[in-house]
């Protein structure tokens, strides 16, 4: 954040870490998306997966090695991998769900582009507002 504040935010961190976290942010979850829109990638998962017979993904599985090697981040694959709770893993059962024809419960989406609330960024005037009161 200090680069992005000119070399310095001084005691305005957290001002530009609400405000300057898009411009950090948003480069590599694009270098990220760019990765994923390749069909090979979505071909490893389903390798990886078992296809027609189901088992966990490896972390250290040839789609979670790509990843890594693609964007330049070494460790991005195996952390997405074993962060079961995180947006790249929602990602990859989408794109296994889709393969198997197997959807989940009642008003499930297996679009693996949704991306669910909890893995959305609070909008930069909220963080604001908040910041503004304390």
């Amino acid at each position: 954040m200090h680069l992005v504040a000119g070399g310095d935010a001084g005691g305005d961190l957290e001002w530009w870490r609400i405000v300057g976290r898009d411009a950090v942010v948003f480069p590599e979850v694009v270098a990220v998306a760019e990765v994923l829109l390749d069909p090979g990638m979505a071909e490893l998962v389903w390798v990886g997966s078992g296809a027609g017979w189901p088992r966990a993904l490896p972390a250290d599985g040839m789609f979670c090695r790509r990843v890594g090697e693609r964007v330049g981040r070494p460790w991005l694959g195996p952390l997405a991998a074993t962060d079961h709770g995180g947006p790249c893993i929602a990602w990859m059962g989408g794109v296994i769900r889709q393969r198997r024809g197997a959807g989940g419960p009642p008003g499930y989406t297996d679009d693996p582009w949704r991306v669910r609330q909890g893995h959305q960024p609070a909008a930069m005037a909220a963080r604001l507002r908040v910041l503004g009161v304390e």
